[in-house]
């Protein structure tokens, strides 16, 4: 007489395996799932949700000069607070790297000296345009404004 106790053991063990396996399986997924909807409500409540942008100012037409240069920042990317800072006679072309927190202007005003025409653009990580302008006229501001995306790593097109 033979046992059964061997291979009915064996199958149990398989079974336990394979409902384990699967169970992990699914929290992984579960997991995941959770994390991708759930991203941009932890970086909220972490704080430090910003943009890296780089703005830029050159001369169209006149000297490569600007008499005021304007621009808005976040000093600390941990707080809401924003600083516009103004720079006096600047040489042209010109750049700059800032921060600015989600849902905030990011503003750059281009004064070009004399009779010139200025431009100025915005650009994400220093790569995507994503405000551009032109002065209006000789000697007027060359202004770029753009609100940026409130969901953290995710502008719009």
């Amino acid at each position: 007489m033979t046992s059964q106790h061997p291979s009915s053991r064996t199958f149990r063990g398989n079974l336990v395996l394979i409902l384990l396996g699967a169970l992990v399986a699914a929290l992984v997924v579960g997991g995941v799932l959770w994390a991708r909807s759930n991203t941009t409500w932890i970086k909220e409540k972490a704080g430090g949700s910003a943009w890296y942008l780089t703005y830029e100012g050159k001369s169209v037409r006149g000297e490569p000069r600007a008499t005021a240069v304007r621009y808005r920042h976040n000093p600390d990317r941990y707080k809401p607070e924003k600083r516009d800072e103004r720079l006096g006679s600047t040489r042209l072309p010109w750049s700059t790297k800032v921060v600015v927190n989600t849902g905030a202007e990011a503003r750059v005003e281009v004064t070009p000296a004399g009779d010139g025409i200025a431009s100025c653009r915005i650009l994400l990580d220093g790569v995507r345009v994503v405000a551009q302008g032109r002065s209006p006229g000789p000697g007027r501001p060359a202004v770029c404004h753009v609100i940026t995306s409130r969901t953290p790593e995710k502008w719009p097109r």
